[in-house]
């Protein structure tokens, strides 16, 4: 599991990176296939996170300078895909076999943009400019990606595409850990991105069910969060701070006695907890959950209580 997380970066999209020029794509040698998608763990008081992805820049291993990869502007609502699911943004792009040691995704989300502005209030589609939140009282709110446009979000990984065949990725979003309200932007909502970039023959999923009885108080805001148990002083978890989170939402919406469902995707082969809150930002230490095991494609189901 060490490996893995070593090929995880938590982006802080405000720390710097170097931006270097684009060049092109090799000619000439063996392709493979390439698929990217973006998914998200969710986020509690907004109805809409929307973000205009514009390009996506490859870096092979070695000194070769990165290219482009041919991709057309992408709006992505992020709230609309979460646990399994994931939007793609790439789907069997051929590029050069071999090798590749990061991608970057441009995004168009500047400050005092006019992100949002032609949002027509629709819940699952981001028809609006730019990139922005819609928040529970139902307004749109412009998204800060710092240097999201310029340098990109910078996501670390061994990325193999073998010849003549295809290598499928997930960028996974924390929502709950990148979105926050620094004093003198309002009205622009900041995101500093905390994202991991998985393979996707190395992940798993965990979902299952929440006794109604949980979330009998009307201030409850149900949540299923997982600690990560392998190589606990090597993991991005520190003490009070879920590796994963999950929004558990009721089985039926007329009958809130059937329980709630909650789902986590994405998570790499490993050995985890699972813990249930009724607030999305307060967790238990690391010892306190069920235990569990992820293995790759399968899904483990854990309930609550």
């Amino acid at each position: 599991m060490k490996a893995c997380y070593q090929g995880i970066l938590m982006l802080a999209a405000s720390v710097g990176i170097s931006a270097c020029n684009s060049g092109s794509e090799p000619a000439g040698e063996a392709t493979g296939f390439l698929s990217l998608g973006v998914s998200d763990a969710p986020l509690h008081s907004v109805e809409k996170v929307c973000i205009t992805f514009d390009d996506i820049e490859l870096k092979r291993a070695g000194d070769g300078p990165p290219f482009l990869v041919d991709m057309p502007q992408t709006k992505v609502n992020l709230l609309n895909f979460q646990g399994m699911n994931a939007a793609p943004l790439l789907f069997n792009e051929e590029v050069p076999a071999g090798e590749y040691v990061w991608l970057r995704l441009l995004v168009d989300a500047n400050l005092g943009s006019n992100g949002g502005a032609g949002d027509t209030g629709d819940p699952e589609v981001c028809d609006g400019d730019a990139s922005y939140i819609v928040t529970s009282d139902r307004t749109a709110h412009n998204l800060y990606i710092p240097s999201g446009d310029e340098r990109g979000l910078q996501l670390i990984n061994r990325i193999v595409v073998p010849a003549n065949a295809s290598a499928d990725f997930t960028a996974e979003w924390d929502l709950l850990r990148s979105i926050n309200t620094p004093p003198g932007l309002s009205p622009d909502v900041a995101m500093k991105p905390v994202i991991k970039l998985v393979n996707n023959a190395e992940v798993g999923t965990l979902a299952g069910n929440v006794d109604a009885d949980l979330v009998a108080d009307d201030t409850c805001e149900p949540a299923v969060y997982v600690y990560n148990n392998d190589n606990p002083d090597e993991s991005d978890v520190n003490v009070g701070e879920a590796s994963a989170t999950a929004i558990a939402v009721p089985v039926d919406e007329n009958d809130l006695s059937l329980g709630y469902r909650y789902e986590i995707g994405f998570l790499l082969t490993g050995s985890y907890e699972a813990a249930f809150t009724c607030d999305a930002e307060e967790f238990l230490e690391p010892g306190t959950g069920n235990p569990f095991d992820i293995a790759a494609g399968e899904i483990t189901r854990i309930s609550f209580p």
